[in-house]
């Protein structure tokens, strides 16, 4: 089990690296269908935000302040209904929670990328403050209670005029901030066992091999690549988790 666990926290840490989201998809799946746990959340929110930190300080100077900014503001509010949900739910009933959610955005972005290409020109979403505090909210509710910050944020960010390495950052940027956020309620509220540290700690050395490679292959992948590879992610990984309920 151990070195499943490994090669999963390398391909999801290869991903996140690439695209600026990633690891909370394909490692709370994986890990909650492995470790039958609600621990899962909390080790992907460890190593995720070992793996941010680390991340960050590479993309910082690029990083769309004003826009992460009304992003994390949005997701002050999000933080504490995510704690209430970790609360209540069990784990189908967060697995459930996660499917759904993200076909809803799949879904979304996919009918957004059809009608762009069958029109003669593409709609993109604004970046005021309206839209961010929602999207905002919805991230920071299931950063705390999924450890899964990014989808919301990248399956908004890829529908607005933005460049692929701006959308990176500041996915990686509100992620960071999310993952540190929902590390601090997840120890005040539950508290965080020793074994679920201990497991982090054996995961950061696949996880920190995969940051590495996702930032070398990440050189590669243009701006349509960039879209696809996102959308396929989101679809794929809601499908997933409804087939292994």
């Amino acid at each position: 089990m151990t070195l499943v666990l490994f090669f999963i926290t390398f391909c999801a840490a290869t991903l996140q690296a690439a695209t600026g989201f990633g690891f909370g998809i394909i490692a709370v799946t994986a890990f909650l269908i492995i470790l039958k746990s609600t621990s899962a959340v909390q080790i992907v929110i460890i190593i995720t935000l070992a793996m941010s930190m680390v991340h960050w300080f590479k993309i910082r100077s690029i990083v769309p302040v004003d826009l992460v900014k009304k992003l994390i503001m949005g997701c002050l509010i999000g933080y504490p209904i995510g704690v209430v949900l970790f609360n209540m739910a069990d784990i189908e009933t967060l697995k459930i929670a996660v499917a759904i959610l993200i076909l809803l955005m799949s879904a979304q972005n996919g009918f957004e990328r059809y009608r762009s290409r069958n029109s003669d020109t593409q709609r993109f979403l604004p970046t005021n403050k309206k839209y961010c505090a929602g999207v905002g909210t919805l991230s920071g509710a299931m950063a705390s209670a999924l450890a899964m910050p990014g989808p919301a944020v990248i399956g908004y960010l890829t529908q607005c005029d933005l460049d692929k390495n701006t959308i990176r950052a500041a996915v990686i940027t509100t992620s960071t901030v999310s993952y540190a956020v929902a590390l601090i309620l997840q120890m005040s509220v539950f508290g965080i066992a020793a074994e679920t540290w201990e497991s982090s700690l054996m995961l950061l050395p696949a996880t920190f091999a995969g940051l590495f490679f996702g930032e070398y292959i990440s050189k590669f992948i243009n701006p349509a690549l960039f879209k696809n590879i996102t959308l396929f992610v989101l679809l794929a990984s809601g499908l997933n988790i409804l087939i292994t309920l």
